[in-house]
């Protein structure tokens, strides 16, 4: 886990080691999603080469949403 600070202006920086790691590069986007209490920030690529060679059914957003349902679901079973 990394924590970051948040600007007056409202903005973070995402640590070098992540960007790194997820090959995020200045000029790249990010979406935001919002899960009520909780955020999760996902590279959006734009690799020419790989456009159209996976297509997922629900979009990004609804697939962390269900995650996250399913594992709360397994938390209170315990």
């Amino acid at each position: 886990m990394v924590t970051v600070k948040v600007s007056s202006k409202g903005q973070i920086v995402l640590p070098k080691s992540i960007r790194e790691k997820f090959g995020i590069r200045p000029g790249d986007e990010v979406e935001v999603l919002d899960f009520g209490d909780e955020i999760v920030i996902v590279p959006i690529k734009k690799d020419m080469k790989l456009r159209g060679l996976v297509k997922f059914e629900k979009s990004v957003k609804e697939i962390l949403k269900e995650t996250r349902a399913e594992e709360e679901e397994l938390e209170a079973r315990k």
